[in-house]
């Protein structure tokens, strides 16, 4: 049996699993039929920790039970309290990586243990690291982490293989923002430049547009009720992006909400936007009228400004020849198939690029024979071609100096206090010596690979000792004994096996819908509860599917409600 490896979107608000078969790349569905899984993790009143729709269900009527959006918090360690229990954002993710290798083990009736995974293209070091983290306690092993905006032209460069041109891809997903641009030319994808922000998606535009209509309709909301007014206005912004206006009810009023609403919530946020575009085009070195596609990846690009700040951009129109939900997917099972040397996709070559500066802190002299701390040095400028590596040649600050403590940071600024810390290496046994050639002085090589994985390698000139350790601990990411206790700690929490999928979703949104209904049809619902319930426990197939019949009707009568 061959080793297949699958590709995984770890999305923000949804994810997805796919895989390359018979020269296709195919998304898999869960038992629902659904192949978009919500990215939330719930507990249930009984222990059970559930994922996907039922847990999504389950946090709009009892919101401390469960997280969402925790991709958002990568790369850090503070624990969700969930009233006794707790998970850190690796945790939630790797229980939804988890559920893409169940989905995906289901569908192709065989073990799988290899993945690519995407992440945004500006996913820091240790956001890159805490995904590796969470795939190996979901049982994974990554064999390439890439950038969401490359996978998506790769799909496009899949389905377009002998098209010449420069294509930008904005991609606006639940939590983040990246735009790239690339050059496809004759199988070859080679990434020019990538930007972005890692807390800019379509959860921020929701958070907007509620925020203008509680002020604009002078509404009130308490805290227990912010899901359940999130996911209204989450689906108003669904439909306009396909109308000029909806419709909202609340309480017996039908409220008009238009899209100069959703422009005026979202004016802000499109400000964002502008800068890293052409920040993006400046670094690829390319002007706006030589771009021949831009290709809108993410769900919230579905919104109609968002076509509108690309077009007073770039002067064309957007292409919509991939669904936005899956292109990230389908990019990623291609991938996969370049990582297993599937003989589908010879003839593809593809390139990234890093999407940060990576350096090193220096000391620089003032103009008043003083020394001033924190300033960076880049050693690898954002935008190079991955895989890279470059050295740059350091010296102390005085010939007395034996020690060095050189910390490594992440980003574009001239100062260290507005980068990222990566973490630090203390070097020894610089003090200069009698008859030593190049005293003081340090060869400082960074390499950095396609998965965004940063190694720093320091070589003392004057005797040619090496450091070649990485970061003995990088801020967000867990030793290896971390990583072995959370495998252990997930192990024993009970949850719902695949069979029981459909029936913990349908339970979930009873139990929703319940708190919806007046007295009279809360006692009916009630009664088929507690007979699905029991039917459960019993394990009476028939029985089940009866009272699932009896249920599904119910649930879809008062579908309005959910």
């Amino acid at each position: 049996m061959s080793v297949i490896i699958i590709g995984i979107d770890l999305g923000t608000t949804n994810s997805l699993v796919s895989c390359m078969r018979n020269g296709v790349p195919e998304i898999f569905s869960n038992e629902l039929g659904q192949d978009l899984t919500p990215s939330v993790v719930a507990f249930a009143e009984d222990g059970a920790l559930m994922v996907g729709q039922p847990a999504k269900d389950r946090i709009v009527t009892h919101p401390h039970s469960g997280k969402a959006c925790f991709k958002r918090d990568m790369g850090n360690k503070e624990p969700y309290l969930f009233d006794q229990k707790s998970l850190t954002p690796v945790e939630c993710s790797a229980l939804i990586l988890k559920e893409m290798k169940r989905i995906a083990e289901l569908r192709l009736d065989q073990p799988v243990s290899k993945a690519v995974i995407s992440v945004p293209a500006y996913f820091r070091d240790s956001q890159r690291n805490a995904t590796l983290e969470a795939a190996a306690i979901a049982g994974l092993k990554v064999e390439r982490i890439i950038n969401e905006p490359t996978a998506a032209a790769l799909a496009f460069g899949y389905k377009n293989p002998e098209k010449e041109s420069n294509v930008l891809v904005f991609d606006l997903g639940g939590g983040t923002f990246d735009i790239t641009l690339l050059e496809i030319f004759d199988g070859v994808i080679e990434v020019k430049a990538s930007g972005g922000e890692s807390h800019l998606g379509g959860e921020d535009y929701t958070s907007a547009l509620l925020d203008h209509l509680l002020k604009k309709n002078e509404w009130e909301i308490n805290s227990d009720e912010g899901n359940r007014w999130r996911e209204k206005i989450d689906s108003v912004k669904v439909e306009l992006s396909k109308n000029e206006s909806t419709t909202l009810k609340v309480g017996d009023q039908e409220v008009v909400i238009t899209q100069t609403d959703l422009a005026l919530a979202g004016k802000n946020l499109n400000a964002r936007m502008r800068p890293i575009i052409r920040k993006c085009l400046n670094d690829a070195r390319v002007s706006p009228d030589e771009i021949d596609d831009v290709l809108l990846v993410g769900g919230a690009s579905r919104m109609s400004v968002i076509s509108e700040i690309v077009r007073a951009i770039v002067p064309i129109e957007p292409n919509h020849t991939i669904d936005p939900d899956r292109a990230i997917a389908l990019g990623a099972s291609i991938q996969a198939a370049l990582s297993a040397q599937d003989s589908a996709v010879d003839d593809i070559v593809l390139t990234d690029v890093s999407p940060h500066t990576l350096g090193v802190e220096v000391v620089r002299d003032s103009p008043d024979g003083n020394h001033k701390e924190g300033y960076f040095a880049p050693v690898i400028n954002r935008n190079s071609t991955l895989p890279t590596s470059h050295s740059e040649i350091f010296h102390t600050m005085h010939p007395k100096q034996d020690v060095v403590d050189m910390k490594i940071y992440q980003g574009e600024s001239r100062l260290i206090a507005d980068n990222h810390f990566l973490g630090e290496i203390v070097i020894k046994g610089l003090r200069e010596q009698r008859g030593q050639k190049n005293p003081g002085q340090v060869d400082v090589r960074f390499t950095y690979d396609m998965n965004g994985i940063l190694e720093v390698e320091i070589t003392i000139l004057s005797t040619g000792v090496k450091l070649n350790k990485v970061f003995e601990q990088r801020p967000g990411t867990m030793t290896a004994a971390e990583v072995k206790a959370a495998i252990k700690r997930l192990q024993p929490l009970k949850i719902h096996p695949r069979d029981t999928l459909p029936n913990r979703t349908r339970l979930e949104r009873a139990n929703r819908l319940y708190e919806n209904l007046n007295a009279e049809e809360r006692d009916e619902l009630s009664r088929i509860i507690n007979e699905f319930e029991t039917a459960l426990d019993q394990q009476n197939s028939e029985y089940i599917e009866h009272i699932i019949s009896i249920l599904d009707q119910y649930l879809n009568r008062y579908k309005d409600l959910i």
